[in-house]
C-alpha cells in the first residue's frame, strides 16, 4: 500500500507539474469553447509602434485559427467525439452502441451513455451529468449482447460547474457518485486549455479524480489539430492514464486523418498504439481501422462501420481481422 501512495503521489507531482509548464509554455493560449462561435482570439490585440503592419499579421492568424477550430468543431460534433462531449457548455446526450465481429471469436459488444443537462437558473454554470461506459478503456470491457453491455458499465452520476474568471483556463470540479454494485463517491477537476501554435491547434486536456473506495485517478491528454485541405483534418491525440484501482498507468498515441465528405457521410482514418506499465512497459497492441460514418436518420442517428487490423502482445503481434458496427443515438443543439 505505500509503494501505491508513493506511485499514486509521484503521479499527482508529475499532474500538477505537466499543467504548469503548459500555463507556462503558451501564454498565447486562446480558450476556444466548440459549443460556441468564435473564441477570444489574442492575435487581436494591436501593436502601437506598427499598427498597420501589425493589423495584417493579426488577420492572417485569426483566419487561420478560426478555420482550424471550425474544422475541429464539425468534425467533432459529426463523430459525436467525446472531446465535443467533453468541451462543450451545452446539454448534450448521446447513446452509443456498438457490435464487433472478429473471425474465430465470439461477438463482442459495447454500449456507452453521454448525458450532461444545464440546471435552469445557472446560466449554463451547473449541470447534470450521467456517464457509462469507459471510452478509453480499449479493448477488455465488452459484452455478450447490448442489453448486457448496458447492465455491465459503471454509471458516474453527479454535479459539474464551470468555473468563471479563471483566466484562458476552462476550470471544471465536480461531485458524484460511481452507480455500481457498492457505491463509490468521487470528487473530480477537469482542466482545458487551446492554443494556437502557427497553422495547429493544441488541445490540452487533464482531470483528477478521488474515489473513496477505488482511490485515484489521474488522466491527461494533448490533441495537435492541423487543417489540410476543405474538409479534411489532422489530428494527434495522445493520452496518459493513471488508475489507482488498477494500479498501472497506460499510454495511447493515436493518429487520424479526417475526411468530410459532405452533410451525410465522412471517414476517419486510424493508426495507433497502445501501452502499459503492467507488470513491465510494453505495448498491448497496434492498430489500423477506418470508420466510415453516416447520418442515417435527420441530425441525430448514425451508423458507422469500421474495419481493423490489430495486432495484440498476448498473440505474438499476428495479426487479427475485426469489423464493427456502430450506431450512435445523439441529442444536442448541433443535432436538432
Amino acid at each position: 500500500m505505500g509503494d501505491r501512495q508513493q506511485k499514486t503521489g509521484q503521479l499527482a507531482a508529475g499532474f500538477a507539474l505537466a499543467v504548469l509548464v503548459v500555463l507556462a509554455a503558451f501564454p498565447g493560449v486562446i480558450h476556444a469553447d466548440p459549443a460556441l462561435g468564435a473564441s477570444p482570439n489574442p492575435f487581436e490585440e494591436k501593436n502601437e509602434k506598427s499598427p498597420d503592419f501589425q493589423g495584417r499579421v493579426d488577420a492572417i492568424h485569426a483566419g487561420i485559427s478560426s478555420q482550424v477550430e471550425r474544422s475541429a468543431r464539425r468534425i467533432d460534433s459529426f463523430f459525436a467525439d467525446d472531446r465535443y462531449y467533453t468541451d462543450s457548455t451545452k446539454s448534450y446526450a448521446r447513446l452509443s452502441v456498438q457490435s464487433t465481429f472478429e473471425d474465430g471469436e465470439d461477438t463482442e459488444s459495447e454500449a456507452r451513455v453521454r448525458v450532461r443537462i444545464d440546471l435552469p437558473g445557472t446560466r449554463q454554470r451547473l449541470r447534470l451529468f450521467v456517464e457509462g461506459g469507459d471510452p478509453d478503456e480499449g479493448e477488455g470491457t465488452q459484452s455478450d449482447s447490448i442489453t448486457e453491455a448496458l447492465d455491465d458499465n459503471d454509471y458516474n452520476v453527479g454535479l459539474e460547474a464551470s468555473l468563471r474568471n479563471t483566466g484562458r483556463w476552462d476550470l471544471r470540479p465536480g461531485v458524484g457518485v460511481k452507480a455500481s454494485n457498492s457505491p463509490d463517491p468521487f470528487v473530480r477537476l477537469r482542466a482545458i486549455r487551446y492554443a494556437q501554435l502557427d497553422q495547429w491547434l493544441m488541445r490540452f486536456a487533464a482531470g483528477a479524480t478521488e474515489f473513496v473506495d477505488d482511490g485515484t485517478e489521474l488522466q491527461m491528454r494533448v490533441d495537435f489539430d492541423r487543417k489540410i485541405r476543405p474538409g479534411w483534418l489532422f489530428r494527434s491525440a495522445s493520452r496518459a492514464r493513471y488508475r489507482d484501482d488498477k494500479d498501472r498507468i497506460d499510454l495511447l498515441q493515436q493518429l487520424t486523418l479526417f475526411n468530410k465528405l459532405n452533410n451525410r457521410v465522412g471517414i476517419a482514418y486510424d493508426v495507433g498504439v497502445q501501452a502499459d506499465d503492467d507488470p513491465d512497459w510494453e505495448v498491448d497492441r497496434y492498430f489500423v481501422q477506418t470508420r466510415v460514418r453516416f447520418r442515417a436518420y435527420r441530425k441525430w442517428l448514425f451508423l458507422e462501420l469500421k474495419p481493423q487490423v490489430v495486432f495484440r502482445e498476448r498473440e505474438d503481434y499476428d495479426p487479427s481481422y475485426l469489423l464493427s458496427i456502430r450506431a450512435d443515438v445523439v441529442f444536442g443543439e448541433r443535432y436538432r
